[in-house]
């Protein structure tokens, strides 16, 4: 709750800021809900604070990485927040993305690895994921990144839920009202988001865990999908969880942002970090740099590598884009 009043009370800031910055940046988030709205709202800050007059960086709340993939392309943004799965696979227009690659794609941070948690009412009667077919179940919210990939991971196991699709706020309140027996949500670092933990104090849940099988047939399927096991006791209430962890981090085309904006971007990304880490615990103490050479395969802007290099950050080859070479 302090999180979302936070992020509320920014947006009104930044919403009244007097016209003074040369470049306007539209950034597309995800859903005022999520805890990477907020997180957006505190970079939004980071940046403007840092830049002064150079740079206006404005969120916008949308539907998550899909959704931003879609206005970039459309140049209704200058940069965008998602799962760099879905991106890479925008990128490499592969799976839903075929025919429709976006080769222009490029990262530039990442502020989050995070467990993708596959929620589930306890007295649903649900104990594994093959039991999920038939099920009524939010894959994600409508539109995002994550509701995406889910639908993909669970049908390369051959589970085949009843999809109830629905932004976050009507799939928690699907879930607490039964008409629903559960969700996808991504959460913060090895923790549950927000939402589920709020959720957690008004009926009983349960999170879902893949056998060693199913993580082999989906990384069979999709090889840039990872796992990761949480200890008993790492999320409150539950043992051993083996579930996908997700990169989730900022993004933008090639010619969206200049280089210079790039770096006016990254400057306050890396000089604010304590403002971030206020609202989005996870990045207080994130190696931002070693985060996203290792969470994205998608090439970084040519912007974005030479302000890692002027840091002394060494940048592997499939990182650097075509234009930088």
């Amino acid at each position: 709750m302090k999180a979302q009043l936070f992020a509320a009370a920014v947006a009104a800031s930044l919403a009244t800021m007097p016209a003074l910055a040369t470049d306007r940046i539209a950034y597309g988030s995800t859903a005022i809900e999520s805890v990477h709205y907020t997180y957006a709202v505190s970079a939004a800050k980071a940046i403007n604070d840092v830049a002064g007059d150079k740079m206006n960086v404005t969120v916008i709340a949308t539907g998550g990485a899909v959704d931003n993939l879609a206005r970039l392309h459309r140049g209704q943004i200058q940069m965008g927040l998602g799962t760099f799965e879905t991106v890479y696979q925008a990128y490499r227009g592969i799976d839903k993305f075929e025919g429709k690659a976006q080769p222009k794609l490029r990262s530039l941070w990442v502020h989050s690895l995070a467990i993708q948690p596959y929620i589930v009412r306890a007295d649903s009667g649900v104990k594994q994921l093959a039991d999920l077919t038939g099920k009524k179940f939010t894959a994600g919210q409508r539109g995002s990144a994550t509701e995406n990939m889910v639908q993909q991971i669970l049908a390369a196991m051959d589970v085949k839920p009843d999809y109830y699709v629905a932004t976050l706020s009507d799939a928690v309140e699907a879930v607490r009202n039964n008409r629903s027996i559960g969700y996808v949500k991504a959460g913060s670092g090895l923790g549950l988001d927000g939402t589920t933990l709020e959720l957690k104090t008004l009926i009983p849940i349960n999170v879902l865990s893949f056998s060693p099988a199913q993580v082999k047939t989906v990384q069979d399927r999709f090889p840039f999908v990872t796992f990761v096991t949480t200890k008993p006791g790492d999320i409150e209430g539950l043992g051993a969880v083996t579930m996908p962890i997700q990169s989730i981090g900022e993004f933008a085309y090639s010619d969206t942002l200049n280089d210079a904006q790039v770096e006016t971007v990254l400057n306050g990304i890396f000089k604010g970090q304590a403002i971030q880490g206020a609202a989005f615990p996870e990045i207080k103490n994130m190696d931002i740099a070693e985060s996203t050479m290792k969470g994205t395969l998608v090439p970084l802007h040519r912007g974005a590598v030479a302000f890692y290099k002027k840091r002394g950050v060494t940048v592997p080859d499939h990182l650097i884009p075509p234009e930088a070479k």
